[in-house]
């Protein structure tokens, strides 16, 4: 017998992700530039669409060192004298706007900085997921050179049922979720008992 996959199992073009809930990937950026990044700090920005709009929200970080293989991220970022920017190496696969492949994860060994900043694309009470084995790669790749991981999601990525297929990693892999509203009660009392914070407008 044969299963096709869920539509949730489709890894989007970039540009299209880009796109795609543009005001809550504002509110997780705005977020992890005024609670979580610090100054002088050094962290790696992973491939995804949420992370490419963080630039215009650190530019009252001082000394923040970033290590990336996002070009939306990069392009965004390159004017800006505050940050001191690595771009890693590796293939440019059309429409996905990030370096991938075996050069980028050797190239992010090199590092290890206080945080690793990454997305998904569904999550549940176990775990993070996505759909492309190539970003995942890169993005398990950042969580292990990194001194501590921090998960971004959207609201629309918290599903209970019809999750990705590869998993980036179980709770509690990443010490704090950044979202843009609260996920439901069930949710935040799971992740606080695994000592898991979730940032959101309102929370403390």
């Amino acid at each position: 017998m044969v299963s096709l996959l869920e539509n949730t199992n489709i890894e989007f073009a970039s540009p299209f992700r880009y796109r795609t809930h543009v005001e809550e990937k504002k509110v997780i950026c705005r977020l992890l530039a005024r609670r979580v990044i610090k100054d002088n700090q050094a962290l790696f920005i992973d491939p995804s669409t949420t992370t490419a709009y963080l630039p215009n929200y650190l530019s009252e970080r001082q000394n923040v060192k970033v290590i990336t293989d996002n070009l939306q991220f990069a392009i965004a970022a390159n004017q800006m004298t505050n940050l001191n920017l690595f771009l890693t190496g590796g293939s440019l696969r059309p429409n996905s706007n990030s370096l991938l492949g075996n050069h980028t994860i050797q190239d992010i060994a090199m590092f290890r900085p206080q945080l690793a900043i990454v997305s998904c694309s569904t999550l549940d009470n176990t775990g993070a997921y996505i759909a492309d084995m190539d970003q995942a790669d890169v993005k398990i790749a950042m969580m292990k050179s990194a001194r501590e991981s921090i998960l971004v999601a959207d609201h629309t990525k918290f599903q209970a049922v019809n999750s990705d297929y590869i998993r980036l990693a179980s709770f509690p892999a990443w010490s704090k979720i950044v979202t843009d509203r609260a996920p439901k009660d069930q949710f935040l009392k799971h992740m606080a008992a695994l000592g898991v914070k979730v940032i959101y407008p309102g929370s403390k």
